[in-house]
């Protein structure tokens, strides 16, 4: 039964004028000062130059600090790093925190840099490559752009666009009786760099490389730069009836990783890794902590398992 309103009173109309305040107007965002370590440009270009003809890319990771000036907010924002994709079946991959198997393994190279800096290092954006040229950010790129700035905890959000190729050059000259020869590569190429600014997408930013006044990363250590050599170590290693326990190891040249082996029956076993292992050789220290000759000569495509011989330790 439908309810009638009482004689002689009417329904208030809603006053469409009246119906809710106004938005209040975006936050103005602050102005940037964008500084860029000269290694990130390094691993772009080397990157840029082994992706033939795949649209490759990464994130770039730094940190951001307010600065409180006469004329108003300014975002100090430095990156300091890169993680540089990873060679599949000779193309080279992308790479974007925490999506995916290259995701992961940048998230985790943001941790190991966090904990061994003490720096408040965030994930300030991505950059990538345009195969056809062109360093202006695309449609696709300004609507991703405008996507992850809004999921991104950072006050800011960049996108580099880098273009290059890899070209060799050949010259020849006759002086003389000599005939002098230059066959030599390098790589050429631009790159530029874009906040999300809101409402006006992506705005150019000036970058200033600065390689005095930011703060180096160390360099990765193998275990965290190549989580899929580290695997497979552990997996083969288990097979053998190996229990590792992983060990950070720091020296003068950078970070390595002891692993205490143990195997029921054995003796324990200590395996020392360089920074640059696998191109670097291992170092096997038996249970007395001294070390063990290698059978043979080291190459990168051995793993641990074939240096920890136990069964030959036992016999001797």
């Amino acid at each position: 039964m439908r309810m009638l309103p009482p004689r002689g009173r009417r329904r208030a109309a809603r006053d469409p004028r009246r119906a809710a305040p106004p938005a209040a107007p975006p936050a103005p965002t602050p102005p940037v000062t964008l500084l860029v370590r000269p290694e990130v440009l390094r691993s772009l270009a080397a990157s840029v130059a082994t992706a033939g003809d795949v649209e490759t890319g990464g994130p770039l990771i730094g940190t951001v600090q307010r600065s409180w000036e006469p004329a108003g907010e300014r975002l100090i924002v430095c990156v300091l790093a890169t993680v540089a994709p990873s060679a599949r079946d000779g193309r080279v991959a992308s790479v974007s925190v925490g999506r995916g198997g290259e995701g992961e393994r940048a998230a985790s190279a943001v941790r190991w840099w966090r904990s061994a800096s003490g720096l408040d290092l965030v994930h300030l954006g991505d950059w990538h490559r345009h195969v056809w040229g062109s360093p202006e950010p695309s449609g696709g790129d300004r609507a991703t752009a405008k996507r992850l700035g809004a999921q991104s905890p950072a006050p800011v959000w960049l996108t580099a666009v880098a273009t290059g190729r890899r070209r060799r050059r050949h010259q020849a000259e006759e002086k003389g009786e000599e005939v002098r020869f230059i066959d030599a590569a390098a790589v050429t190429g631009v790159v530029r760099f874009f906040r999300e600014a809101g409402g006006a997408g992506l705005v150019a930013v000036r970058a200033r490389v600065e390689g005095a006044a930011l703060p180096a990363l160390p360099a990765l250590p193998w275990y965290v730069a190549d989580p899929a050599r580290f695997a497979a170590e552990c997996r083969l290693l288990r097979a053998a009836g190996y229990r590792a326990a992983l060990q950070p190891a720091s020296s003068d040249d950078g970070h390595g990783a002891v692993l205490r082996l143990r195997r029921e029956g054995a003796p324990d076993v200590t395996v020392i890794t360089g920074p640059r292992y696998p191109r670097q050789a291992p170092v096997r220290l038996d249970a007395r902590g001294r070390r063990v000759p290698p059978a043979g000569a080291w190459s990168p495509h051995r793993y641990l398992v074939d240096l920890v011989d136990l069964v030959g330790e036992e016999k001797r």
